[in-house]
């Protein structure tokens, strides 16, 4: 997600001596240029790295790093997710090279990619969409399993997602949205208005609009998810002719596609309504359509849970309680007299 001041450091400067780990994941007999500041993390320090290769030409290398088991598995998730995403779309995702422990410092964890000039220009929705659907409708159909989920945790910043195969679509949602619930009551403590929103609406509003979605002969088929695309993680590409984007930084896993367009519904991110309705003429809106307004507020409480657990700041959480309490409204739950009739499991 949004990006402030990192933590850990690295050498900068020209000539710099770079761990034998992150050397050897470089072309064979690259010399190392330079190594500068690229981009802001609060959860990782990230440099650009340009090194000549043995014909004499340059290349350059994006390299962010983390420390101590947590660092670990954020590299190796990003290493597992910007692959996918490069597997099926490589125009729109930087070529990722390896990701490693540090021989020098194991503490220390890294994530390599080639390096993709871009500008802070925010996306037009019709690239925005052009660029996520492409990702959908290449990759659907093709989760290695069949099910929901990923092969490894995967982060929003530094917050783990449960990305535990599913065959249940509802199910593997509610297992996410509960990993994340949890941890922002870790973070920001106990709060029982908010535990009686949360049960609500794990109990009743997810059932109430994701569970149409999987019943009465429809299915979902498993696309790749980025699930952290605010504008910071798919921008402008620099100097591109035909204004492409660049994607990365995913939080990937195999879901339904409309998860995606849930981003969009937050106003921190001025994405909007725009984005979603020119991602509507690339792929149409689920089976039942007069859900997709439910299914878009379910999909947008994520990123309320995380904002929530990222930022100690009470405004979040009371931006969650409130977004919790419009969405179970809408559903027309946690009511003694609820009529909402959820559809039967299969």
């Amino acid at each position: 997600m949004e990006e402030r001041e990192p933590l850990q450091a690295n050498p900068i400067g020209d000539n710099v001596q770079l761990d034998p780990v992150v050397v050897a994941n470089l072309p064979p007999n690259s010399k190392i240029l330079s190594v500068t500041p690229s981009g802001k993390s609060f959860w990782a320090r990230t440099v650009k790295i340009v090194v000549e290769l043995a014909d004499g030409t340059t290349a350059q290398f994006f390299k962010k790093g983390a420390r101590n088991s947590v660092g670990m598995n954020m590299m190796k998730g990003a290493w597992e997710a910007d692959s996918a995403l490069y597997k099926f779309v490589p125009h729109y995702t930087p070529q990722p090279v390896g990701w490693g422990t540090y021989e020098n410092d194991p503490d220390t964890s890294f994530y390599l990619c080639e390096f993709t000039d871009m500008n802070d220009d925010l996306p037009s929705p019709r690239e925005w969409a052009k660029a996520v659907s492409s990702l959908h409708l290449i990759s659907m159909g093709k989760s290695p399993t069949g099910q929901f989920g990923f092969p490894v945790a995967t982060h929003l910043a530094n917050v783990p997602v449960n990305n535990a195969w599913n065959a249940s679509w509802e199910a593997f949602w509610t297992q996410q949205m509960k990993s994340l619930f949890d941890q922002e009551a870790r973070v920001n403590g106990p709060d029982d208005e908010l535990e009686a929103l949360k049960t609500t609406y794990m109990s009743e509003v997810i059932p109430r609009y994701l569970r149409p979605l999987e019943t009465e002969g429809r299915s979902i088929t498993p696309c790749l998810i980025h699930s952290d695309l605010w504008p910071g993680n798919i921008k402008p590409k620099a100097n591109s002719y035909d204004v492409e984007l660049c994607m990365f930084d995913a939080c990937a896993y195999w879901g339904h596609n409309e998860a995606d367009l849930g981003i969009c519904r937050n106003l921190r991110y001025k994405l909007g309504q725009p984005c979603v309705q020119e991602y509507h003429k690339r792929v149409p809106i689920s089976e039942p359509q007069a859900d997709f307004d439910g299914r878009n507020a379910v999909y947008a409480m994520k990123y309320h849970a995380l904002l929530s657990t990222m930022y100690k700041d009470r405004k979040f959480r009371q931006v969650l309680i409130e977004e919790l309490k419009s969405l179970i409204n809408m559903a027309g739950a946690g009511r003694s007299d609820s009529d909402v009739a959820l559809p039967p499991r299969l």
